[in-house]
C-alpha cells in the first residue's frame, strides 16, 4: 500500500474524520452533530468534463441550532510540497460547488459550507502558500478560513512536537509518524488500544487497531529503513485477530525492529566514516601533489584516485608523490601501478 493510499485508509473511517474535526477544528466541532457523518466521492468532473481526483471528502450535518447547514470536508494526503495546493484546492472546491449545485445537494441557503484541510507527513517543513494553521470560528459556528489563505494546513511532524488533544485517534497517528525510533511505538498503541477500546467499544475498536497496523506497514519502511518492521507488522496482521495478542506480539517484535535498525545505523555510520576518511586521504594526496608539481597534475590524479577505496593503495600513492621527480612520471605510475 503506497503512502496516500494508506492515509486514506485511515482517513475512510468516521472515526477518524470526527477526532480530527474536534482535535484540529475544535471550536466548531461542538456545532456538529456527527452521526449524520456521511463520506462523498472525491472525484469531480471539471468544466473541460476531465475527471479530478480528491484523497477523500465527507459532509456532516451542523446540529438543530443550525438547520439546513451542513460542512463538508475535502481532504488532502501529502508526503512533499506542493507549492500549487492553493490552486489546486481552489480548482476542488469549485467543481464540488458545481457537482452539488447538479445534485441539488447545497445547503438550503443555496450555500456549500466547504473546509479542504492538508495533512502534509513528509519531513520537510510544509511551506506552499495558502495554509492556515487555525480557523476562527463565529458565533454561529460558521467557519471563517482567514484570506488569503484557501485550506487548513496540519504539518504533522511539526505538530507532533507540540501539545495534541488526548484520547483523539489523529493526533496518536501524528505521534506514530513522527516517532524516531521503532520502540517508542509500543506505549502508543498500547495507550490507542486502551482508552478506544473503553470510548468506542471492542469492535468498532479492533476495526480502528487494525487499520492503524495497516498504515504502519506503509510507514515503516521509510521511517525505519532496515528494521524489518514493515514485514513485522504484514504478518502480524495475519496472525492475530484481536488488540489483546496484537499488543503482546507487537512489543515482542518492537525489541528486534529496535535491534535492527539500531544495527544498521552502526554499520551505516562506519561505513560512513570510513568513506569520510578515505575521502580526506585522497584530498590530501592532491594538494601534496599541487605543491610538488602543480594543479595540472593534482587535477588528473583526483580524477584517477576517485573510485580508489583501497587504503593500502593510497599509501602506495603518498610514497610516489616524495619519490617521483615530475609529476608526468607520478601519473605514469599510478597508470602502471
Amino acid at each position: 500500500m503506497d503512502h496516500d493510499a494508506a492515509w486514506k485508509r485511515l482517513f475512510g473511517l468516521p472515526i477518524l474524520v470526527e477526532h480530527l474535526l474536534r482535535g484540529f477544528v475544535a471550536p466548531a466541532a461542538g456545532w456538529l452533530d456527527f452521526h449524520s457523518l456521511r463520506e462523498l466521492s472525491a472525484s469531480w468532473a471539471g468544466p473541460d468534463s476531465q475527471q479530478r481526483h480528491g484523497d477523500a471528502a465527507w459532509r456532516v450535518d451542523y446540529r438543530k441550532e443550525g438547520p439546513g447547514r451542513s460542512l463538508v470536508l475535502l481532504l488532502e494526503f501529502q508526503s512533499s510540497v506542493d507549492k500549487s495546493m492553493a490552486s489546486r484546492v481552489l480548482r476542488y472546491a469549485g467543481m464540488a460547488h458545481d457537482e452539488l449545485t447538479r445534485q441539488g445537494a447545497l445547503d438550503v441557503d443555496g450555500e456549500l459550507r466547504l473546509l479542504p484541510v492538508v495533512v502534509h507527513s513528509g519531513a520537510r517543513v510544509w511551506s506552499a502558500p495558502g495554509g492556515a494553521t487555525e480557523i476562527p470560528v463565529a458565533d454561529d459556528g460558521e467557519l471563517m478560513l482567514p484570506l488569503p489563505c484557501r485550506y487548513l494546513s496540519l504539518d504533522v511532524r511539526r505538530l507532533a512536537q507540540h501539545h495534541l488533544p488526548s484520547r483523539n485517534v489523529v493526533s496518536t497517528i501524528f505521534k506514530l509518524d513522527a516517532l524516531e525510533s521503532p520502540a517508542k511505538v509500543i506505549p502508543h498503541m498500547q495507550d490507542l488500544s486502551d482508552w478506544l477500546s473503553k470510548e468506542v467499544g471492542s469492535a468498532r475498536a479492533d476495526i480502528v487497531f487494525s487499520t492503524v497496523l495497516e498504515w504502519l506497514v506503509s510507514m515503516a519502511p521509510k521511517r525505519y529503513p532496515g528494521s524489518g518492521a514493515a514485514l513485522a507488522v504484514a504478518n502480524l496482521q495475519k496472525e492475530v485477530r484481536d488488540r489483546e495478542n496484537s499488543m503482546a506480539l507487537l512489543a515482542e517484535r518492537m525489541k528486534q525492529w529496535e535491534a535492527d535498525w539500531l544495527q544498521q545505523g552502526i554499520e551505516q555510520g562506519i561505513e560512513q566514516g570510513m568513506d569520510q576518511g578515505l575521502a580526506r586521504e585522497r584530498e590530501l594526496l592532491c594538494r601534496q601533489a599541487e605543491l610538488k608539481f602543480d594543479a595540472a597534475t593534482a587535477a588528473e590524479l583526483a580524477r584517477r584516485l576517485a573510485a580508489v577505496t583501497d587504503a593500502k593503495r593510497l599509501t602506495e600513492v603518498g610514497c610516489w608523490i616524495i619519490d617521483c621527480g615530475t609529476g608526468a612520471e607520478l601519473l605514469d605510475k599510478t597508470d602502471r601501478e
